[in-house]
């Protein structure tokens, strides 16, 4: 698979510096943050990540894009990458997931308490990250603005979460709350690393703002092929029972399909823990009621106003072609692997 150039450009630095983060900490606290991160395995043996690091490329590619630093921006690159990490454990106890990827979670490994105390530190470290910018050039105010916004995208990470968490246990979601939920969840820490690329670069608060914009579109695009995926594109697996969350496209269809269509996907849906030889059916009600094409559309309209945002933000063609061809490599493949 080719990666675009944004990526392989600035993959070895970041994964330098992020190592560097926990780099002579002996407390076996940092070994299960090592795990998270992909570099070593349940018994600390050291392991190769083919981990892609989103959130540090967008941070560095809008950084370059308007004439920053990436030196600079480094430190807060990695910063979101952490807190990033730190929203995945704790999603992973949330959920009660025993994988993370192709590995099992951390709770699932270390239990839930232990897990909680990784998470935490890893949120830690992310701000410690953020301070350091101080020995790359950063001012002391750039570097107090930097935290602001990388709280406020936490605090509103959180909401999302717990609106998703809501959503759940819901009968009746309308479409519209649905995507504001998945704007919050996935793209808060999206349009954080876009913004403080533009802060760093010494953009204006306006500039910054659609710089936002952009990573939080981004993010929702992701999601809604997330949402796709698990429908459409999900590989079989042994597993005699298949947990269905309530999605864009089954929302969608309660919302717009004949009363029997409905009747029929609420049947199947309402198990929620399902065998999955019932899943096709399920795929293809949802199919024919148009949810599958209107998931996409949803997800092209978000992955269109992503490239929009950076327009408006300024960014030249040639910066702007590549941080959209980054933005549909990650669309397309997710966060996790490359």
């Amino acid at each position: 698979m080719t990666l675009p150039d944004l990526i392989t450009r600035h993959q070895e630095a970041v994964e330098a510096t992020l190592q560097a983060t926990v780099e002579g900490r002996k407390d076996p606290l940092y070994r299960m943050m090592e795990y998270q991160m992909g570099w070593v395995d349940e018994t600390g043996t050291s392991v190769t990540s083919s981990m892609l690091r989103a959130h540090p490329t967008l941070t560095l590619g809008v950084c370059e894009a308007l004439g920053g630093s990436v030196e600079s921006a480094m430190p807060a690159a990695v910063a979101v990458e952490l807190l990033y990490q730190f929203a995945c454990v704790h999603d992973d106890i949330q959920d009660g997931t025993p994988d993370h990827g192709p590995r099992p979670s951390v709770w699932w490994v270390w239990g839930p308490a232990q897990a909680i105390n990784a998470g935490d530190a890893l949120h830690v470290l992310a701000r410690l990250s953020l301070f350091s910018m101080v020995n790359h050039g950063v001012s002391t105010e750039q570097v107090l603005a930097a935290t602001k916004v990388m709280d406020a995208a936490s605090l509103e990470l959180f909401e999302g979460q717990h609106q998703d968490l809501q959503i759940q246990g819901q009968v009746a979601v309308s479409q519209s709350t649905y995507l504001e939920m998945a704007e919050r969840r996935a793209g808060a820490l999206m349009g954080c690393a876009a913004q403080l690329g533009a802060l760093i670069a010494g953009a204006d608060e306006t500039v910054q703002e659609q710089c936002r914009q952009a990573g939080r579109k981004l993010g929702l695009a992701q999601h809604l092929q997330g949402d796709i995926n698990e429908l459409w594109n999900a590989t079989p697996d042994d597993a005699p029972l298949t947990i269905v969350r309530k999605s864009l496209p089954i929302i969608y269809a309660i919302e717009t399909a004949p009363v029997a269509v409905k009747r029929e996907i609420g049947t199947l849906f309402m198990t929620r823990v399902m065998d999955p030889q019932d899943m096709p059916r399920l795929a293809e009600l949802l199919g024919e009621a148009g949810a599958r094409t209107h998931c996409i559309e949803a997800a092209e309209s978000a992955s269109a106003a992503y490239r929009a945002s950076l327009e408006s933000a300024g960014v030249p063609s040639a910066s702007l072609d590549e941080l959209a061809a980054f933005g549909a490599h990650l669309i397309q493949h997710g966060t996790t692997g490359a």
